[in-house]
């Protein structure tokens, strides 16, 4: 063939590959026709691309075949090379593998893979040195012998086919990596999303956003979805603390946050990064701390309420009457600290059994708290003590409020199976006085508690 005309179909077969491969509007489109094309300009009766796996076997991933044979469907390196004729394979990058001699090791290894006479093909190798992928032609009919411009001409087209090759399989890991991280993002237990910091405008959620707020909420706005019957600012914005004064990054902050949608706790965590085309944008990742709070709330019940009427207890009446006095202080006002023990209520578990007693101590507790608004908060001191803190109360209200406890107390009690009857003797004092402590004021209220009883019970003394 003349050389002339020989360069011009050349060409020409370069600029229909390139103008096919520029027209490709998705890089997984099939580059079969243009292998076709290829094979049939050169000669050969066989294209073909393999593809590696995350395992390095190679797979057949597109071909085109002039008549029908039968390819092999995958092929692993390290099945058929050793280190050193992988090495050696490595290094031509971006020169053609030209085999159609048996002569050498790596050349009848490949042959022997093909089962071919003749091959050609062009190594897609990334960045750290590991091919991923082989473009390539055969041929099993006969030895095809090219000539040194025509390898050159043949290492130039599959070139251009391993460099759109090279780019798919980047491509294709790349979505890969994403869809991978993304089964991390929906799968990690946290609800996370990122927002416009500006505008607000939701950028990316995870699967556990959206099942929450309901499908797709790209586009959306964060107070929209996030709090829709806030007015103004949302509540739980933390914008004003996620930049410095000079506009920059201030780290990340933490709170937690009750979810009006469901009443669910949340341990959210906001900082600000840069998104992919530049601008500032608020990330929040938050994890379900529900079962957290609830533990903390038993936790914090369990230190402050007596296990069998429920009531306050010691401790949290010491720190009660504290806060109290030093309140009532601050306000100029007064109240009174009531200290009650009942009388002979060592008959009530002697006679009736302790079930009995327990009762008993739950109905009085039921009766304090049922009128807690008239009398003052109740706290089980111990054993059969009760103590009041009756705030913002003057003396005629305390003398009403002994007048209302004697009175209930000359009555029976409904237990499990028996009623029983029970005085009380109550001591009080007037708090604050003077500048006296917590402690100094339930010694005094216990000592007019004690005169009480040995004045014959069931009555009222005031310190």
């Amino acid at each position: 063939m003349d050389d002339h005309l020989m360069d011009e179909q050349e060409k020409d077969l370069f600029v229909r590959i390139f103008r096919q491969l520029g027209a490709y509007k998705d890089p997984y489109q099939s580059i079969s026709g243009i292998l076709k094309e290829t094979c049939n300009f050169f000669g050969f009766f066989c294209g073909f691309v393999y593809e590696a796996d995350s395992g390095q076997i190679f797979h057949l991933c597109e071909h085109y075949l002039g008549y029908e044979i039968n390819l092999i469907d995958e092929f692993s390196l390290n099945d058929v090379l050793d280190e050193q004729e992988l090495d050696k394979m490595i290094r031509q990058t971006g020169v053609i593998i030209y085999l159609n001699t048996r002569q050498n090791t790596l050349g009848a290894k490949f042959l022997k893979i093909f089962s071919a006479q003749t091959l050609v093909m062009v190594p897609v190798i990334f960045e750290n040195k590991n091919p991923v992928a082989f473009v390539g032609m055969m041929d099993r009919r006969r030895p095809i012998r090219l000539s040194k411009k025509e390898i050159d001409d043949t290492d130039a087209v599959l070139s251009v086919l391993a460099g759109h090759i090279k780019t798919r399989v980047y491509q294709k890991r790349l979505e890969l990596s994403r869809i991978s991280m993304q089964s991390i993002l929906d799968n990690s237990g946290i609800e996370i999303y990122v927002n416009d910091f500006s505008t607000g405008e939701i950028l990316f959620v995870n699967k556990s956003i959206s099942d929450t707020y309901g499908g797709n909420l790209l586009g959306k706005y964060c107070r929209d979805v996030f709090s829709p019957e806030a007015l103004g600012t949302c509540p739980q914005c933390v914008k004003d603390k996620l930049l410095d004064k000079d506009g920059n990054p201030a780290g990340t902050i933490n709170r937690d946050w009750q979810r009006p949608l469901d009443g669910a706790w949340f341990r959210v965590l906001n900082t600000v990064f840069r998104w992919v085309d530049g601008r500032l944008v608020h990330l929040s990742s938050s994890i379900n701390i529900t079962e957290n709070k609830k533990n903390e709330e038993l936790i914090h019940r369990l230190a402050e309420h007596d296990s069998l009427t429920s009531l306050y207890n010691r401790r949290k009446f010491i720190d009660d009457l504290r806060t109290a006095i030093t309140s009532m202080r601050d306000q100029g006002t007064t109240g009174y600290l009531l200290f009650m023990d009942l009388d002979d209520f060592k008959h009530i578990n002697d006679d009736m059994g302790h079930m009995e007693g327990d009762a008993l101590l739950c109905c009085i507790a039921g009766y304090l708290c049922e009128n807690e608004y008239l009398i003052g908060t109740p706290y089980r001191y111990g054993g059969d003590e009760f103590a009041v803190i009756a705030r913002n109360k003057t003396k005629e209200e305390l003398f009403r409020i002994k007048d209302t406890i004697l009175e209930r107390f000359s009555h029976k009690w409904q237990l499990h199976t028996h009623e029983g009857l029970c005085g009380i003797s109550i001591g009080a004092v007037l708090i604050p006085d003077g500048e006296r402590e917590a402690e100094e004021f339930i010694r005094a209220a216990d000592t007019a508690m004690y005169a009480v009883k040995k004045g014959g019970k069931h009555n009222f003394r005031l310190a």
